[in-house]
């Protein structure tokens, strides 16, 4: 795989899986491999609803693929570009089930970029304005009680992520995308480190001190998504530039494995199992023996030299 001018010329290498679990009949996630774009996407809505709207969202953004082949000289997207064809999954998915299902994503994109993205990574804390509303015995919709006026509250007062559209881009980076809860690790030397920041009841009550990390883990809300594709009032993704570095190893899952395993636990596996397909399976099979309580999707991506490097 080409690289443009960069710090350091790399290449990904990916491999993933998905598996139906242990307790649902049904598989809703979907997993997204291509030479531009990685993603996973865990849907949700009844009567095959979820499957439409996480199939949707991949074959959408495999569209950004198609695109960057389309000239002589492969051409990456932008931010702007990643960003408007997470919209359009938006609008498919909401065109197609009419907001009876809908979906996460999280992605990682090769993008060329006007300057070289953070190589640490801080999300700010914004509490939402609807974070008081949930109560630990009620097991209610979350989004479809936000409502507009709460939701451009909380958009205020958060941090906007600027879009780089220069045309005279001088470096490849990665962009992360986020929206709900499946998640986005990176693996630098032994060290895991989460880079997605959850769109869920649970996370926003951590946030706000109502309940610890070890609560959260068995809390009733748990399942509860704040911002999905295709559903509710918000679907505005998070936006992350990156620069890797070679040897770096991200993972994206559906919170089905994040939901079963520690932290400690997928770092264990991360670093033990230097082989992305076993490390994928490792993980998965784990996810199972904990519990596999929901769908697993599991993407292993390693940052490795360019090949004329």
């Amino acid at each position: 795989m080409d690289s443009e001018e960069n710090f350091e010329s790399f290449r990904l290498a990916v491999c993933g899986q998905t598996d139906v679990g242990l307790k649902r009949q049904d598989n809703q996630d979907r997993i997204l491999i291509t030479d531009v774009v990685q993603a996973v996407a865990d849907g949700m809505g009844g009567h095959e609803a979820g499957e439409v709207a996480s199939q949707l969202a991949v074959e959408t953004l495999e569209e950004l693929n198609t695109f960057s082949l389309k000239t002589i000289a492969r051409r990456l997207p932008t931010v702007e570009q990643v960003q408007k064809q997470v919209q359009l999954a938006d609008d498919r998915i909401r065109d197609v089930l009419e907001s009876r299902g809908g979906t996460t994503l999280c992605a990682l994109a090769l993008i060329r970029s006007a300057g070289p993205g953070r190589d640490q990574v801080s999300q700010p804390m914004v509490i939402p304005p609807w974070t008081g509303s949930f109560k630990m015995s009620q097991n209610t919709d979350v989004l479809s009680k936000i409502t507009p006026e709460m939701l451009a509250e909380h958009r205020a007062r958060t941090e906007k992520v600027s879009a780089e559209t220069q045309s005279s881009a001088e470096y490849t980076s990665l962009l992360l995308v986020n929206v709900g809860d499946s998640r986005g690790y990176r693996l630098r030397g032994k060290e895991l480190r989460q880079l997605t920041r959850d769109h869920s009841a649970v996370q926003e009550m951590v946030d706000a001190g109502q309940i610890t990390e070890a609560e959260a883990r068995s809390h009733p809300h748990r399942n509860l998504i704040t911002r999905a594709l295709g559903a509710g009032a918000d679907s505005q993704p998070d936006l992350t530039v990156l620069q890797p570095r070679i040897g770096d190893r991200y993972l994206l899952c559906s919170d089905g494995l994040s939901g079963e395993l520690t932290e400690e636990a997928i770092q264990e596996i991360l670093v033990g199992y230097p082989e992305r397909e076993a490390a994928a399976q490792v993980l998965t099979q784990a996810a199972l023996e904990a519990g596999g309580r929901d769908n697993i999707a599991v993407v292993v991506i390693d940052v490795l030299p360019a090949a004329d490097s």
